[in-house]
């Protein structure tokens, strides 16, 4: 993979990402939603809220008005999703073992691999969180 191609998926990778984090915002927020605040109203209280923060509130959220939202693989998913976005985020280029850049191309091409892999898994769970967050709207709509 070139150096630009490999720029432009770690670009993507980390919109995922955020995406990810954004809608366990909004699930965490829809699942206290009332009539004194909806949903959109109580993002605010998420916005500081880290990626493992949010991963806990959404498991002690979904006890506590008991709405089965994700199995308990769904959390080590989300836990191990929340690992690798802190590695692209933090070590990829820096760490101990950095990507590295050689005549436009990514030395070693395991991370080509892994940036896609990574990616196509951020993808799938924002599509999967996407559609949680309408079951859950649903779910609500019907208590």
């Amino acid at each position: 993979m070139n150096e630009s191609d490999f720029r432009f998926k770690y670009c993507e990778l980390m919109e995922f990402y955020q995406y990810i984090e954004m809608r366990l915002k909004i699930i965490c927020s829809e699942f206290l939603a009332d009539e004194e605040k909806d949903w959109y109203e109580r993002l605010d209280e998420y916005e500081t809220d880290s990626l493992g923060e949010l991963i806990k509130k959404c498991s002690k959220l979904q006890q506590e008005k008991k709405i089965t939202l994700f199995i308990k693989d769904d959390f080590a998913k989300l836990d191990d999703i929340r690992k690798k976005r802190n590695y692209w985020a933090h070590q990829c280029f820096g760490g101990n073992n950095p990507i590295i850049f050689k005549h436009d191309m990514v030395k070693n091409n395991e991370y080509a691999k892994k940036i896609n892999s990574d990616l196509d898994e951020a993808e799938d769970w924002d599509c999967k969180l996407t559609e949680m967050e309408n079951k859950l709207r649903k779910i609500k709509v019907v208590q």
